[in-house]
């Protein structure tokens, strides 16, 4: 699996879980290991997102990784 492919795929599953659960980069890491990523391309992974501004990490009594809250979103 490409770099690309799986920074989408773990962008893809946090993006369907927000809302429903907070993910830690643990849970991501299991995630994508049972797609055949190893930690290191995962680590690397999220990092690219992080860096990118496409996933933010948050702390509410502990640390998640989410997709960044969009200002006035509630408004149409």
């Amino acid at each position: 699996m490409s770099p690309e492919e799986l920074q989408q795929k773990i962008y893809d599953l946090v993006e369907k879980n927000m809302g429903k659960k907070k993910m830690k980069a643990g849970d991501i890491t299991k995630a994508m290991e049972a797609e055949g990523a190893s930690r290191a391309e995962i680590k690397a992974a999220i990092r690219e997102l992080v860096d990118g501004a496409k996933l933010v990490y948050s702390y509410f009594g502990g640390s998640f990784i989410e997709v960044p809250h969009k200002e006035g979103s509630a408004n149409p």
